[in-house]
């Protein structure tokens, strides 16, 4: 494609229409004097391709293009180039059918809007712009555009500087502007990702632990500030009711002591009176007493008079004293004993209670909970809607104040904005003068569109037979796609959804595996049982393996005792019949010596339950069982489990263990927990191992592993089955998906061909121009529309303008303003109440939950206590009732010795020791009596101070007038009967104690903070989960885009090098050029330039005359545009610094070099232009620009 003719009219100095016609398809030279508009040829040119660059026209504004920038009667520049499209190889796409491309732009005037068409048909700057662009014309980054002084900016270039002009050329620096673009992406990334950190590092998780605590610290205060609340007011009723029972009670204590007094001094009198009595009497018998005694001594039957000596009662009186202190040191030990035994009973009896109390508060607050979160639940959805109703309230009230305002002010709404009565009518007159002229428009457009599709209807009535056979064909292969996909939709299959199955399938066996070594590393060695069928077809579920994997421990405390117990018989092998193990033993092929246990002949002695019951008897219940009782198996075993588990007793001392095994009744083996082995036969062995070297210990996690081996093995098995029904689908998918795409394919490529064919782009246009016609005809009902509305809206608003109507709006607009803020006031205030109650109830669950856990720590610690306590209490009462039975015997034996004494007691001894019990009575009753006086002075004291007591709670307390008639009550709120007073003080007072260190720091919105943090946290996350992956993708794009650049940039180099060298040598005959990197870097990293005329190399461009640096650039800038031909290249005075042999030269060269490329120069010289095949002249007359053709003479050019 090549320039064929320009028209210019109003274009700088070309101020009439001026035809530059018949441009040689080769060498076209333009010269003239100076200012008599040369370069405003190739300015007119590059104004027609869309340049943005004015300075490149050598203008300021766009005014300046215009012919004396519009004041001279002239108000627009106008431009037309037609070019030769008769190649349509070198032509544009979609234009291959056109032998002359006719492109026009316009420039108005003070508008600073062009007018740009194709072939007589209106376009956009862009598509103008995507013309020129698809044969390297881009006039904005102008390679075929040479103009002045480009020659010395080349020569005073450095070596990046000249490898930038590679780069401009191959078209690498589109790489380095995407690569900057992803730069500056890639900071805004890193910038973005260091906000993130620092956000989530300085401000989000410090505030989120901060909250946390918190919301901790808040919910603990409610809950003690509740529990504070409830046991103060339990407390203060049960010492009211204590209070008013003890002042009841003290009135008749005080009566009762009275009375008491007066028994006790009639006592005290006649005793007194009794010893005198006695002392008479004794007085009487000493005068009668010789050296012997007499006593007589009664016997059931008879009564004898015995003598004996002073020495004989004495022996007698001193072993009653022996048996006495025994007697006496037996019941104080009895005594302890059963003050111990009373304290366990009562010990036990207050933690059932404690327990009892702990369960029932605990599902007492599982009710509550779930209550309350129902409440709450109901609550949210309740404060939601009023949330929403006082929403619509504040936007009724914005709305009401902007129609009040508007009315006001004498305005109205249109379309959302406020404008006065009369600038709405001004408004409205002007949108329909607007609209008319927009008909008239319209319809000229109209009629000059319907002239055009009436030519076009002709012109498409020749069909294209091979345009119809074409798309009866894509048709064809659409409707073959269509069905394809329809085909593999039925199917469901998803990629991603089987690639998880076999990822999770990949996952399942790692597990697996990792499961089975864990079970093998356990049971590896002597219970890893391995062995070849012995028979064909060999039932291997007959041989079920060492019994040691098939039971399991109920205490692990045990497996050293049940290791003992079992000894070598762990390692066992269990089969079902004898058969199984013969056939084993002889062809098995079995590595080891092995035992085997078949469990159709099994027999043994299992020791029974009443030996087992009479063992309990001996050393207490829970302190022996059957070793076989202490492991669970499968039923199906239970024979062998019994050889091995059923002979033996478990004890867990070493004490106990012998105790049993050494006791007549028993005689059985018994064993104790640390390994040690009693024999009936009186030998003990073992004991002192470790329970971690045991066989039994080291199998203690098998059975979970098995369990989890298990489950995991299912789960493959499952998933296995879906994947192999999940292949059957996808070998049908993938084949159907192979076939789609084919045919996509070819539908492809068949549609490309359909939209490239002339005939289409015909259909395509005559479519376009039919839709351009559609939218002129919606767009003038759209006028006439407007204009009614205009028409109705002017008289609408004439109406509106009388001030009555204006003052009645006013007033209905400032009444609704006052009904709306009404309305939304008690909106907000019943939202906010509600809120408050919301909150509150949500902070109570949080306070419930958080407490939970406390109570099943109370219960768990009890139930712990409980079973230590019953361990205890049984010792206690053995232990008792031994005490008491040597206390029973005691007491018999001193009865039997005080019989003897009796018999010898003398009327003295009996008579003085009634004194002294009289007087040790009298005595006593002394000291009673003043203890009773005291007491009865207390009881006064005690119950004033309880009545002060009784007024003092009743001022303090007021509930207490109405609700003390339920003190007491059971199942009230007030039930005494598990009150336990001490525990309830002690807990008020560290209550009391936490709740005043809370109050000082307590945060109560710590809920609703914490919510919008961990909110804010969790995006900040996704951000930057989002920055950092965006940042990988940035990374990987700019070092794909380095490769490639340097890729192509390394090709370019050669080929431009190539050209250098042969352009240079034209224009500079019998010298050579070549661009070489600086020493020490590579071609990427800069280029200059090497000449050299001969074989001589020159070190720089210094030893070259001005003439030869200026081919230098020259040769340069030609081989660059050569990388690249476009169809035009353009060259303002680039000869201005050679002399005629240089500038002839370029001649030749442009013939040799550009032969399918359209050259037009400006120049000064004869040996540039004297080379053209065609030359224009320029002149300047009249203040305007004309231009002459000559076509040169041929031979005079040779």
């Amino acid at each position: 494609m090549h320039i064929k003719k320009i028209d210019i009219e109003g274009f700088k100095s070309y101020g009439n229409k001026v035809t530059v016609n018949d441009f040689d398809p080769g060498f076209n030279a333009i010269t003239g004097l100076n200012g008599s508009g040369k370069s405003n040829i190739l300015d007119s040119i590059c104004f027609v391709l869309g340049i943005q660059n004015l300075a490149q026209v050598r203008a300021t504004n766009m005014n300046e293009l215009v012919y004396k920038n519009g004041q001279a009667g002239i108000n627009k520049a106008t431009v037309t180039i037609t070019f030769d499209n008769s190649d349509a190889r070198t032509g544009p796409v979609g234009y291959e059918n056109s032998r002359e491309i006719v492109v026009m732009r316009q420039l108005i005037v003070n508008s600073g809007k062009s007018k740009y068409t194709i072939n007589n048909v209106a376009c956009s700057n862009i598509r103008v712009q995507d013309l020129f662009k698809s044969i390297q014309l881009n006039v904005n980054n102008p390679h075929f555009l040479i103009m002045q002084g480009r020659i010395t900016k080349v020569l005073n270039m450095k070596p990046m500087e000249i490898l930038s002009m590679v780069e401009e050329a191959v078209g690498t620096r589109m790489y380095e502007e995407k690569k900057g673009i992803a730069l500056k992406n890639l900071e805004k990334k890193e910038s973005k990702l260091r906000e993130i950190n620092t956000m989530l590092d300085e401000h989000i998780c410090p505030q989120l632990e901060k909250l946390k605590a918190d919301k901790q610290d808040y919910a603990n205060y409610t809950r003690m500030k509740r529990e504070h609340e409830q046991l103060s007011k339990l407390y203060t009723a049960w010492d009211y009711a204590r209070t008013e029972e003890l002042v009841h009670e003290s009135g008749k204590e005080t009566a009762a002591m009275h009375k008491k007094m007066e028994d006790m001094e009639k006592d005290i009198k006649d005793t007194k009176l009794e010893i005198e009595a006695a002392e008479k009497r004794i007085s009487e018998i000493e005068k009668q007493m010789d050296s012997i005694f007499y006593v007589n001594c009664t016997d059931l039957n008879k009564q004898a008079k015995l003598k004996l000596t002073i020495e004989e009662e004495q022996e007698c009186g001193s072993k009653l004293q022996e048996i006495e202190s025994e007697l006496k040191a037996k019941q104080v030990i009895e005594t302890k004993e059963d003050t111990k035994l009373q304290n366990l009973k009562d010990t036990l009896k207050e933690l059932k209670k404690k327990l009892e109390e702990c369960l029932k508060s605990y599902k007492e607050e599982k009710v509550s909970l779930a209550q309350k979160e129902k409440e709450t639940a109901n609550s949210i959805k309740k404060l939601e809607s009023l949330k929403a109703a006082s929403d619509k309230d504040s936007e009724a009230i914005t709305a009401a104040e902007n129609h009040f305002h508007a009315v006001n002010a004498g305005l109205a709404d249109t379309d959302g904005q406020e404008a006065s009565v009369a600038a709405q009518l001004i408004a409205a007159g002007k949108d329909k003068k607007d609209a008319e002229t927009e008909e008239k428009s319209l319809e000229m457009s109209m009629k000059h569109l319907k002239a055009e599709l009436a030519k076009k209807a002709i012109e498409n009535k020749r069909e294209d037979t091979s345009y119809t056979q074409d798309q009866a064909l894509y048709q064809k292969l659409f409707n073959e796609v269509q069905k394809l996909k329809n085909e593999m939709s039925k199917l469901s299959f998803k990629e991603d959804t089987f690639e998880n199955m076999l990822s999770q399938e990949r996952e399942l066996t790692r597990e697996i595996n990792k499961y089975q070594r864990e079970l093998d590393s356990i049971t590896s060695g002597r219970l890893n049982f391995s062995y070849a069928d012995p028979v064909p077809r060999f039932d291997r579920s007959k041989v079920i393996g060492p019994l040691a994997l098939h039971m399991q421990l109920k205490d692990p405390k045990e497996s050293l005792a049940l290791d003992k117990v079992a000894r070598g018989t762990l390692f066992n092998i269990i089969v079902e019949d004898e058969i199984t193990s013969q056939l084993l033993l002889d062809k098995g092929q079995l590595k080891t010596r092995t035992t085997f246990l078949p469990l159709n002949k099994m027999r043994s002695h299992v020791i029974d339950d009443r030996t087992v019951q009479a063992a309990e008897q001996i050393v207490g219940r829970g302190n022996v069982a059957l070793a076989l009782h202490r492991i669970t198996y499968d039923k199906k075993l239970t024979a062998a489990m019994q050889y091995a588990f059923g002979h033996t007793l478990i004890c867990p001392t070493i004490d106990q263990a012998g105790e049993v095994c050494f006791n007549h009744l028993i005689k059985k083996e018994t064993v104790s927990l640390d390994g040690s082995i009693f024999s009936p036969q009186g030998t003990l062995t073992g004991g002192s191992i470790q329970a971690g070297d045991t066989v039994l210990e080291k199998l203690i996690p098998c059975p979970k592993l098995k369990e989890a081996l298990e489950c995991k093995q299912n789960q493959l098995s499952q998933l296995q089955k879906d994947i192999s029904n999940m292949k059957i689908v996808k070998q049908r998918y993938d084949s159907l998906h192979e076939d789609w795409e084919l045919k996509e394919n070819e539908a492809q490529l068949l549609k490309s061909k359909i939209e490239q064919s002339t005939y289409h782009k015909q259909l395509q246009e005559f479519k376009d121009m039919q839709q351009s016609y559609e939218d002129h005809k919606t767009q003038l009902a759209d006028c006439k529309e407007k204009q009614k509305s205009a028409a109705k809206l002017i008289k609408e608003l004439e109406n509106k303008s009388s001030k009555s109507t204006r003052e009645s709006k006013v007033k209905e607009a400032e009444k609704a303003v006052a009904e709306c803020k009404k309305k939304a006031t008690l909106s907000l205030d019943k939202y906010n109440n509600f809120l408050a109650e919301v909150e509150g109830m949500k902070m109570e669950i949080e306070g419930i939950k958080e407490g939970l856990p406390e109570y099943e720590k109370q219960i768990a610690a009890n139930e712990k206590a409980i079973e230590d306590c019953e361990t205890k209490l049984r010792e206690a009462a053995e232990k008792h009732n031994a005490i008491k039975e040597e206390v029973a015997q005691l007491t018999d034996e001193l009865k039997k010795q005080k019989a003897i004494l009796k018999c010898h007691s003398s009327d003295i001894n009996k008579i003085g020791k009634q004194k002294e019990a009289m007087a040790k009575k009298v005595a006593d009753a002394e000291l009673q009596k003043q203890q009773l006086e005291h007491d009865i002075k207390n009881s006064g004291d005690n119950s004033t101070e309880a009545s002060k007591k009784l007024k003092y709670l009743l001022e303090k307390n007021k509930w207490i007038e109405g609700q003390k008639k339920y003190f007491g009550v059971k199942n009230s709120e007030f039930d005494f009967e598990k009150f336990k007073p001490k525990e309830t003080s002690s807990m008020l007072k560290r209550l009391e104690d936490n709740i005043e260190k809370l109050e000082k720091n307590v945060n109560t919105r710590a809920q609703n903070m914490l919510s919008t943090v961990e909110e804010q946290y969790v995006n900040l996350i996704e951000k930057k989960q989002l920055v950092l992956k965006d940042k990988k993708m940035i990374e990987k794009v700019i070092r794909e885009l380095d490769q490639q650049k340097n890729n192509a940039l390394v090709s370019a180099c050669e080929k431009v090098n190539k050209d250098f060298s042969s352009i240079f040598t034209t224009l500079l005959p019998g010298t050579k050029a070549q661009l070489v990197a600086p020493p020490g870097k590579s071609v990427i990293e800069g280029l200059e330039f090497k000449i050299a005329f001969g074989d001589v190399w020159k070190e720089s461009l210094n030893e070259l005359s001005g003439g030869q640096r200026s081919l230098v650039a020259l040769s340069l800038i030609l081989s660059l545009l050569l990388f690249n031909p476009a169809p035009i290249y353009i060259l303002d005075e680039v000869d201005a610094a050679l002399d005629l042999s240089h500038t002839q030269n370029i001649g030749t060269m442009l013939k040799n070099h550009f032969t399918k490329s359209q050259f037009i120069i400006v120049s000064l010289k004869d040996g540039m232009f004297n080379n053209a095949n065609v030359l224009f002249r320029t002149k300047f007359n009249d203040g305007m620009s004309s231009v002459e053709r000559h076509a040169q003479d041929q031979n005079r050019r040779r």
